[in-house]
């Protein structure tokens, strides 16, 4: 009798694996091709996200830390609502409901691959992703060595004497944070440790060549971490300290653009989201009216009130600007109160990401791409944008992961006692 072959399709794992590598893609298309739709992936998944977390809360229940983050999370939505209701800067609802999804978007996808990576035992996801992580960071960085010397349209203006590389992703500060992410996956699923180093090797290379501040923020906080863990992975007070340092001297550069330049659009976009705050004390201008995508698109009442058209980068026809200062955009939206509710979002991301336990270099990497995604949002809007979600969905699955044991081809019993078959049986696995 003819031995069977069976082959298990994972549907849940293949959506969210299609999804977390649909959103650097988006950026691709979207940049480079002008293909715009696909600039909603993002959202998209976010309200697929939320639908999970209703059927999770309804199935086995969501507690700890993430019921309480949920819990801040709606508390901050309202809030933002009722700041819309306050000011009444704008009425139009559809704008508004696409910012309360930008505010929600990272969240969702944290906890919810989170989610998907404690019930994925076999780590499935990160099995998906290895090959392209591999494949994006060998290709990174030759094509970004061959771009110090020749011009293959693969990078922008110099920094450091360098040109600014970006690959195919037209971002170099976003591509920096891709590559710390696909690191992340190679660092847990390739077995031969001489392997992990080359790819570690060439993950930096990929990162330096970016140029940007705020990647090398997360690749001085890595280093140091890696340094500092040598006994024991552990965030005390010293390494806090050494992490400020570190982080704040790689990025001298780019805090006296963004900070100490008073007439630089993100320091007037922070300088005014104060003075927003102020005017709608306590609870701020509310969605879609200040530092947001739509508060751009849709050229806000305050923008006009506070003079902005006459700004280079903050006026209606050069408006690059408006959409890249994350903290303004918190105070100016939610006021004082509602960005303290924001930072208790971050530390309640923190905590379990204190707690991963897949291996020292792994969370190291992970609390670095989480403290540096932290500090670019003082003059970036990454962490709203595509590869924020991005990011935090790997956050995620750090997260979920921590504390399993891999399991690979050696051992897992998918893959065991391959012969020679007639017939296939396919097995779909339930969500």
């Amino acid at each position: 009798m003819a031995n069977k072959l069976t082959f298990s399709l994972y549907p849940r794992e293949l959506l969210f694996s299609f999804f977390i590598i649909m959103l650097p893609l988006s950026l691709i298309t979207e940049m480079t091709y002008g293909i715009t739709w696909t600039a909603y992936t993002d959202e998209v998944l976010c309200i697929i996200c939320g639908l999970y977390i209703l059927y999770v809360s309804f199935k086995r229940g969501i507690k700890g830390t993430d019921f309480a983050l949920i819990i801040i999370l709606m508390i901050l939505t309202i809030w933002g609502l009722i700041s819309n209701a306050y000011s009444k800067v704008i009425t139009d609802i559809f704008p508004i409901i696409v910012d309360v999804i930008c505010l929600l978007k990272m969240f969702f996808a944290f906890l919810i691959y989170k989610q998907v990576a404690v019930a994925d035992r076999k780590m499935l996801i990160i099995k998906y992703l290895l090959p392209l992580s591999k494949l994006v960071i060998g290709l990174g960085a030759f094509f970004g060595t061959v771009s110090l010397f020749f011009d293959i349209g693969m990078s922008g203006g110099k920094r450091y004497g360098i040109p600014s590389f970006s690959f195919i992703f037209q971002n170099e500060g976003r591509y920096g944070y891709i590559i710390a992410c696909f690191l992340l996956v190679i660092l847990i699923a390739e077995k031969r440790e001489d392997k992990r180093k080359v790819y570690e090797f060439l993950a930096i290379l990929n990162m330096i060549y970016t140029t940007k501040g705020v990647v090398y923020v997360v690749l001085a906080c890595y280093i140091i971490l890696v340094v500092m863990w040598r006994k024991k992975a552990k965030l005390s007070v010293k390494n806090i300290i050494f992490l400020a340092i570190g982080g704040t001297a790689i990025s001298t550069v780019q805090i006296n653009s963004y900070i100490r330049d008073a007439d630089s659009p993100r320091m007037r976009l922070i300088k005014y989201g104060f003075r927003t705050a102020n005017t709608y004390f306590p609870f701020g201008s509310g969605f879609s009216t200040y530092g947001s995508d739509m508060a751009a698109k849709n050229y806000s009442k305050l923008y006009d009130y506070y003079g902005f058209n006459e700004f280079f980068g903050l006026s209606r026809d050069i408006s690059f600007g408006l959409n890249d200062c994350y903290m303004g955009m918190l105070f100016g939206q939610f006021g004082y109160i509602g960005t303290v509710l924001f930072v208790i979002l971050l530390v309640m991301v923190f905590f379990p990401i204190n707690k991963v336990d897949l291996g020292r270099r792994v969370k190291a990497l992970t609390l670095a791409i989480f403290i540096g995604l932290i500090v670019s949002s003082i003059g970036t809007a990454i962490i709203k944008s595509s590869i924020g979600v991005f990011v935090f969905a790997f956050l995620g699955l750090m997260c979920g992961y921590s504390g399993k044991g891999l399991i690979t081809a050696d051992n897992n019993p998918d893959h065991n006692n391959r012969t020679r078959s007639k017939r296939t049986k396919i097995v779909v696995k339930g969500i």
